[in-house]
């Protein structure tokens, strides 16, 4: 089992509230909070500089979606969450088997979905 004590998380959402509430809690819960980022190019970008082990992503960042870092993190073989309003019908269907915290959500289901991404690693 993966102590959160060090683990870094990749965190994408642009609405700033939001942002802040997953970033205090992670924090609290002992994870290194990498971002937020919040653009889509921004987040890319990101990704591809740092390290993480594994990633939170607001799907739909001000109308522009985030599939493309969803795929590219998924070919660098890192788990993804998927923080989001829609439902797995509306997702591609590449997409529905991911694990999804649908919005609105609260810190210890934010925090026991990344662990059980972690620990399933």
């Amino acid at each position: 089992m993966m102590k959160p004590e060090g683990c870094r998380v990749f965190v994408v959402e642009d609405e700033f509230l939001v942002a802040l509430q997953i970033e205090d809690d992670l924090v609290a819960a002992g994870y290194v909070v990498v971002g937020p980022f919040t653009t889509l190019q921004g987040s890319i970008t990101a990704s591809r500089e740092q390290t993480f082990e594994v990633a939170t992503l607001d799907l739909n960042l001000r109308g522009e979606f985030v599939y493309p870092l969803v795929d590219e993190l998924l070919e660098r073989g890192l788990p993804v969450l998927l923080l989001t309003g829609y439902t797995a019908s509306d997702l591609p269907e590449r997409f529905r088997a991911l694990p999804r915290l649908a919005k609105p959500f609260d810190g210890p289901e934010l925090i026991r979905k990344v662990e059980s991404l972690l620990n399933a690693k």
